[in-house]
Order: structure tokens, then sequence, then C-alpha cells
């Protein structure tokens, strides 16, 4: 790995943090509706547009473990739901959020690999990825204190430098990363619902619709261009 492409992790990994930070200083409570829908539609994308074909290429069980993801996520929700909707918040955006770390590992270590310089086209689009996504970690994190959110927000986005530095077996990191991506989608997807019905004033104008739809365009751009 070279120099530059050590600190094109670390610069990637600031705009993670920047991205959580940025959230974490909004005190508007519309503006962080906003912020929250927008950072889970682009959350969503990254699971289907960028997650789910690395954990999938060339493994036959990928969508298999991402079907049990998913069941496991909606099991441990329910569950969790009946006893308490705080346990049930702060127990789906943890899993989801330890995927992003897992995701956030694995380009670190796709970084590593590449030969020579990074092209200005990949910072852009990656930088165009990980702003938002710091926001979309932030997010998830509905239920923990504010600092709090933000240092796990800050710490997922330090696994990109950590998956350049340290290397980890293909073996062991896809069946792992298909199967968060079954559970980080359930959990994108319950926390927007509940999102949505928090604020059902909002949601019938479409004021939180539109943030998350474009989040997600957003998020499929920047992983193609990534």
């Amino acid at each position: 790995m070279t120099s530059q492409n050590l600190a094109g992790t670390m610069i990637l990994a600031i705009a993670e943090a920047a991205g959580a930070y940025w959230f974490f200083k909004t005190k508007s409570v519309s503006l962080r509706m906003l912020m929250t829908s927008f950072g889970l539609g682009f959350a969503f994308a990254i699971v289907l547009f960028d997650l789910l074909p690395d954990a999938t290429e060339h493994y036959a069980m990928g969508y298999p473990l991402f079907a049990l993801g998913g069941l496991l996520m909606f099991g441990m929700w329910r569950y969790s739901k009946r006893r308490s909707q705080s346990i049930a918040m702060n127990g789906s955006g943890t899993v989801a959020v330890a995927g992003m770390a897992l995701h956030n590992l694995g380009e670190g270590i796709l970084l590593a690999a590449m030969a020579g310089p990074v092209s200005l086209l990949l910072v852009v689009g990656a930088l165009l990825h990980k702003l938002p996504e710091g926001m979309a970690t932030f997010a998830m994190l509905d239920g923990f204190k504010e600092k709090t959110r933000f240092a796990l927000a800050a710490a997922v986005g330090l696994m990109i430098p950590l998956g350049a530095a340290v290397h980890f077996s293909p073996g062991f990191q896809q069946p792992v990363m298909a199967l968060m991506a079954g559970m980080i989608l359930v959990a994108v997807t319950v926390a927007l619902i509940e999102h949505s019905a928090k604020n059902p004033a909002l949601s019938t104008k479409w004021q939180l619709a539109t943030p998350c739809i474009m989040g997600a365009l957003i998020g499929g751009v920047s992983c193609i261009i990534a």
C-alpha cells in the first residue's frame, strides 16, 4: 500500500466523521428530521448497490446469508419491540452500524490493494459517498446520547484506515458482509417506517419521502462513481 493510498483512507474517515459532526451540531428539529430521512435513504442504497454486490460476487452462499441476516434482524426487532421500544431501536441501530463498520473495513482493504495513485474521480466519488454515510450512521443510532452517537459514527469511519493497515481473509469477510447486508436492510427499513410514524403530518406532505429518495439516488450514484 502506498502512502498516498493510506492518506486517502484517512481523508475518507475524516469525511465520514464530518457528516456525523454536521448532524451532531444541527439543532433544528425539522432539519434533523430531513437529514435522518436523507441518511436512511442513502444507507438503503449502500446496501443494494455496494454491500450486497461485494458480498455475493463469486460467492454462491451470499444471497442465502443475506436473506438469513434479514430474517434474523426482523426476529430480533419483533422480540425486542415487545419488551421495549427503546431497546428495539437501539438494538437494530447498533447491528446496522456494526454492518456499516464491516463495510468500511472492506473498503479499506480494497483501497490498500489498489496499485498506483488514487484517481481524482475516485476521491470525489468516495467523498460524495462518505459525507452522507456519516449522517446515515448517526441517524441509525437514534436512542443513544448525542456524544455517544458522534463517537460511534467517527469510530465507524476509522474502520477504513484499519482495513487498509490490517490483512483480513476474504473467506471471513464475504459471508459476514452478506449476513450484515440483510440485517442492515431490515434495520434501515424499520427505521424509515418508525421515523415516518413519529412524524405523520410531515410524511403525508412528502417532506420526509423527498429527502429519503434523494439520499437513495445520491447513494446509488456515489456507489457507481466510487
